[in-house]
């Protein structure tokens, strides 16, 4: 999609912070792009979210355990773009923040949200590729311009912080 199309702003989701929305309608079947960040090792990924669990709300997990997409810093945090790198590699975070930078990935797709309850279901789906370690997302049915997008997490999504 071109720039502009999705934007983040205040999610309709109480406690979700910010989520994603579109600015122009978008057919049904379009690709939306690719979950950004970083494919780590799950255990690489495990102890990152060891020191910094609140990396968890934004990474993916792939269906075979093997690896994450992690779209946060070296501090877990979300920002508007993922620079790469990996604090286990000396110098690699300041490499790719400071010499690679215009490589950077914008982080607006890992911003979708699961509907809230009784709200108006999902209108996103993705299609992972454990091959070539992507995920891409695309339009479920015909979004109209200002809508938010939600996705299904899935079964094994850990829900247990929704509503505090």
């Amino acid at each position: 999609l071109e720039d502009g199309i999705l934007v983040a702003r205040q999610s309709q989701v109480p406690g979700a912070g910010l989520g994603l929305y579109t600015t122009q309608s978008i057919p049904e079947g379009t690709a939306l792009g690719t979950y950004p960040g970083v494919v780590r090792e799950a255990n690489a990924y495990l102890n990152k979210y060891g020191q910094y669990p609140q990396c968890g709300s934004y990474a993916w997990r792939f269906t075979d355990n093997a690896s994450y997409i992690d779209p946060t810093d070296a501090l877990g945090n979300i920002g508007e773009l993922c620079y790469g790198g990996s604090s286990a590699v000396p110098g690699s975070v300041w490499i790719h923040e400071n010499l690679l930078s215009g490589l950077a990935t914008p982080t607006l797709l890992a911003r979708i949200n699961e509907p809230p309850i009784g709200g108006p279901g999902c209108n996103v789906f993705s299609r992972e590729d454990l091959d070539s370690r992507t995920v891409t997302f695309y339009a479920s049915v015909d979004i109209p311009a200002g809508t938010e997008l939600f996705m299904d997490y899935g079964l094994s999504y850990d829900r247990s912080s929704y509503g505090s």
